[in-house]
């Protein structure tokens, strides 16, 4: 089996992922993540889906006397971090290939473990969460962010694409798992995995939402468009719809006079 079809269970894998992560990071900016994570100076750090690296840099920088470290399944990944590190020349970072699933730590090991955007993508998220669980030290936090309702909401409405959007989303959901709606989900599943002192904050995610026009905001949807286009096609029946499909939601996402909204969820809770 080569990378490329060892990369399918993540539908977003492609060349410019790295490079699309990065532009992203800095489209979001990292004053909410902040926010939430709330980590004191001396913290040790997990970032359990890192990418790029990109969060795992500031969160090295926000704990001097701590360390972060971010895991990552894809190892390509997990090279561009280092490289990425190396150049800034942030001392107190690692980073590590590691499956969410099956984290390459010891128990007890970190005061905070953090994740944004992945939990969505996995199947078996309640072992996911173990996991953090696992690895957090007895009353350490774990911060989760999360999408919910992207794709779904936009006005004006064109209710024909959001037929067919709702048509790819049933299906990744089936096939791969992913769950558009799984921010409101996670606090009872924090819950569930025996995490105390749960907190749920929900905004606006200004990224996968907002106003059509924004260039940098439109490349990132490209980019997304062009990584899922082989599971589109599938969805879809042919190419030719697949890219019909597509062009029309770069076209809506494009104009200033359309809306779309998606919620972002910042879920906390602490191992006892």
């Amino acid at each position: 089996m080569d990378d490329k079809d060892k990369n399918k269970d993540y539908i977003l894998d492609n060349d410019e992922e790295c490079l699309r992560l990065e532009r992203q990071a800095k489209l979001y900016g990292f004053e909410e993540d902040q926010k939430h994570l709330s980590l004191a100076s001396t913290d040790h750090v997990l970032d359990v889906g890192c990418g790029s690296g990109a969060i795992t840099r500031k969160i090295a920088c926000a704990v001097p006397d701590g360390n972060a470290v971010g895991a990552d399944k894809e190892s390509k990944y997990i090279k561009f971090a280092r490289r990425k590190a190396a150049l800034e020349n942030i001392r107190n970072i690692q980073f590590e290939v590691g499956d969410a699933l099956k984290l390459p730590f010891e128990d007890d090991s970190f005061d905070v473990v953090w994740s944004k955007h992945l939990l969505q993508f996995i199947k078996e998220r309640n072992q996911a969460l173990s996991e953090f669980k696992r690895v957090l030290k007895p009353g350490g936090r774990i911060v989760c962010c999360n999408y919910d309702g992207i794709g779904t909401f936009h006005d004006p409405t064109d209710d024909e694409l959001q037929r067919a959007l709702d048509l790819w989303w049933e299906m990744a959901n089936k096939e791969l798992g992913i769950d558009r709606y799984l921010g409101r989900k996670l606090p009872i599943m924090f819950l569930d995995t025996g995490f105390v002192d749960i907190k749920v904050d929900l905004i606006p995610d200004h990224i996968l939402g907002g106003f059509g026009g924004d260039p940098g905001k439109k490349w990132n949807w490209d980019v997304q468009l062009q990584s899922i286009f082989e599971f589109s096609t599938k969805v879809y029946g042919s190419i030719e719809k697949a890219k019909l499909i597509h062009e029309r939601y770069l076209e809506l996402f494009s104009r200033p006079d359309v809306y779309l909204y998606c919620a972002l969820f910042y879920v906390e809770g602490k191992k006892p």
